[in-house]
């Protein structure tokens, strides 16, 4: 009965020691504190998988209709271990492979999928913009030339994503179409549009002319209606 007393009263003691921050001697504390700091701060998170190639390799666009992200094609290449390996992989900003061409695929040590980062140019030069100086036109030289598909169009958006202008060909010749509803043409000088017919068609709009000078029309006949 001795023994168990001293035991109750061990366990009571030791129950109602209170450790406060007094007690910690500075080593015991500076441990806690490196506990502490390591798990407020992870580090890296490694890349969800291994990647599926390394370094720079060479594949084929098999396709470039994604169903839910357009900026992205599907490339098939070798790996260096002989695997075929066939996926979907985005782009660099600014790059449209189209389907056949040839494509630069490099996996970025820090990233989770393979990037397409260059097109090589074709054989032909088919599908692939022309080497500057190669076209000429009315005396002067092309410094770029773009090549467009049937079913492509040159684009330019605004800071928001928004279209401005598109020029595209269709069979009467080439389009440039103005995207924005209500469009504004400004020259601080002369504006003169010069062609073999010019003709300017408006609908249930009407044509509006104002000038804060005289208005003049030569022909040689003027016909109304």
């Amino acid at each position: 009965m001795g023994a168990q007393a001293d035991q109750a009263d061990e366990a009571m003691a030791t129950a109602n020691v209170h450790i406060g921050p007094d007690t910690i001697d500075d080593a015991t504390r500076a441990k806690l504190r490196a506990l502490f700091d390591a798990d407020a701060a992870p580090g890296p998170a490694a890349p969800a998988s291994a990647p599926a190639t390394q370094g720079l390799l060479a594949g084929e666009v098999t396709d470039t209709h994604h169903p839910d992200s357009p900026g992205r094609v599907r490339v098939r290449w070798l790996s260096i271990q002989g695997e075929v390996l066939e996926r979907w992989l985005p782009c660099l900003r600014g790059q449209r492979p189209r389907k056949g061409d040839r494509v630069l695929v490099e996996q970025p040590a820090n990233w989770p999928e393979p990037l397409v980062t260059g097109i090589l140019a074709a054989a032909g030069g088919a599908g692939e913009a022309a080497a500057p100086g190669t076209s000429e036109t009315h005396g002067t030289h092309a410094s770029q030339t773009v090549r467009l598909a049937p079913d492509e169009c040159v684009q330019i958006d605004d800071a928001r994503g928004q279209p401005l202008v598109q020029i595209l060909a269709s069979s009467a010749g080439p389009v440039v179409r103005l995207m924005s509803a209500n469009v504004n043409l400004e020259a601080a000088g002369k504006l003169s549009l010069r062609a073999q017919t010019l003709e300017l068609e408006a609908g249930r709009g009407g044509v509006d002319i104002r000038s804060e000078a005289d208005t003049v029309i030569r022909s040689r006949y003027i016909r109304l209606n």
